[in-house]
């Protein structure tokens, strides 16, 4: 009789139950609680650790690759995805929205890797953005690295790659660096080996070493503090190179000696606490292969003539390997006008693409290339760097043609209005990210004009993210 009254009770409590949620609505419910996706939309796109390229790359995922979304940054640029390996950051403009995202939460960005803490850090160089490792535009000389560990040359900057080769602690021989990433939480360097192998070792079972080939070498033999010296340059104190460690002479004062570490860092020591390494003391496949030597007059600024094709003059003796180039790293890039993104393409590359370069940017940021299009601009964030860029002049002055400004809605249910005005009535709504023409401002820029899909309208300036020539934007009611 008991059971009989408990399965009794049981239906009349779901009978009740579905009285009050109706199936329908109960499933209306369960719908809208289905997580938003952002499906990638290029070739290939790196889910990042936080939201911002400064933070390491967690895991790269192919194009159409629907990534369910957990939250989103407070700039609403960066949102917050789930991955096979975990949670990990998605920029907006590389991806599709697909569903709704008005419950989508906030989500505060993880800290950031600070580089400086990052042993083997290259000058320039920001070790997360695996894209654009640089290793020589600042104005410091080139170093190589030398095995201080044991382990194994891999196939891929990870743990499980392949092994190529053992590598030995060997301080008779200085590998050449070709690159750097940061990945699965290591710093990782990429070499070549006289046999002609490349792969990757991890960063701190090595240590870095000026390659040498056309300055000296100065190696200390004991811990150093770096002085300020005769000509007023080097710092107030708080600088040390450590004993055995190896850095370039760049100049001479009576006993003081001014040289540069791998850091960027350069200082005063005393003649004295220094030894020069010799020629020929150090095995550095680098130098014998031309280096930074034979680079040197490579180049012309562009628009000078140099009576060939490539708009590069090489000098006799010098292998086309001397000239730096990039590598399109994604599936297709934009080559603008203007080193920026508001200006217009001039052509676009497929992946894997190589150009030579020609200067940079005083950003640091954007290459100016040579290409069957002429010459043009792209983004470092997209390409891989081959060749030493020491001596690339820096391009000033450059006059593009500024691209339309677009603007990217950023929020869900963002309201449109029919007038820059929040008592006049709206038009339509749009939940972000969607990215629109931008038409016109008011003269105190806190309302845009947009064309959407459902006509015109005005968005308040907070919910929009604007690209382009703003300055081109007319403005409208004074």
């Amino acid at each position: 009789m008991k059971t009989r009254a408990k399965v009794l009770s049981l239906v009349v409590l779901v009978a009740l139950l579905t009285a009050i949620f109706p199936v329908s609505q109960i499933a209306a419910q369960r719908a809208s609680f289905v997580a938003p996706v952002m499906v990638v939309n290029t070739s290939f796109l790196n889910v990042r650790t936080g939201p911002g390229i400064q933070y390491s790359v967690l895991v790269t995922v192919v194009g159409g690759t629907a990534l369910p979304v957990l939250g989103v940054a407070q700039d609403r640029v960066w949102y917050q995805v789930s991955t096979v390996v975990g949670a990990g950051w998605v920029n907006a403009q590389y991806v599709l929205p697909r569903g709704d995202f008005s419950n989508v939460p906030f989500v505060d960005a993880p800290p950031a890797v600070d580089p400086r803490s990052l042993a083997f850090t290259a000058p320039g160089t920001t070790p997360n953005d695996d894209t654009a490792v640089d290793l020589g535009f600042s104005n410091r000389r080139e170093f190589g690295a030398s095995i201080i560990i044991e382990h194994p040359l891999r196939a891929q900057p990870t743990i499980n790659a392949v092994n190529l080769t053992m590598l030995g602690p060997d301080p008779g021989i200085i590998f050449t660096i070709n690159g750097a990433t940061f990945a699965e939480g290591i710093q990782w360097l990429q070499i070549s080996t006289p046999e002609g192998l490349s792969g990757w070792v991890e960063a701190s079972k090595t240590r870095l070493r000026p390659y040498g080939c056309t300055l000296s070498v100065a190696i200390a033999q004991q811990d150093l503090e770096l002085k300020r010296g005769p000509d007023g340059s080097g710092p107030n104190g708080g600088l040390f190179i450590s004993a055995f460690d190896e850095a370039y002479v760049l100049d001479r004062v009576g006993d003081l000696l001014k040289i540069e570490l791998s850091s960027g860092n350069f200082g005063w020591v005393e003649i004295g606490a220094l030894t020069i390494r010799q020629a020929g003391e150090v095995r550095v496949p680098y130098c014998q292969q031309g280096g930074a030597a034979s680079r040197a007059g490579a180049f012309q600024q562009p628009g000078t003539s140099t009576g060939g094709t490539s708009g590069i003059s090489v000098p006799p003796g010098v292998a086309t390997l001397a000239i730096p180039r990039v590598v399109i790293n994604t599936g297709f890039l934009n080559v603008r006008s203007g080193p920026g993104a508001q200006y217009t393409a001039v052509a676009t590359v497929a992946g894997g693409t190589e150009l030579p370069v020609l200067g940079i940017a005083p950003d640091r940021v954007w290459y100016l290339v040579q290409g069957t299009f002429g010459q043009g601009w792209v983004n470092s964030e997209f390409t891989l760097f081959r060749g030493d860029g020491s001596r690339l002049p820096i391009i000033r002055g450059v006059v593009g043609i500024v691209a339309t400004p677009r603007g990217v809605i950023n929020g869900a249910n963002v309201l449109i209005y029919a007038a820059p005005n929040l008592t006049l009535g709206t038009v339509g709504q749009i939940t972000g990210p969607v990215e629109v023409d931008v038409v016109a401002r008011t003269a105190d820029f806190n309302w845009v004009q947009i064309r959407a899909s459902f006509g015109f309208g005005w968005v308040q300036a907070a919910f929009i993210t604007l690209s382009g020539d703003t300055g081109q934007i007319p403005v409208i009611g004074g």
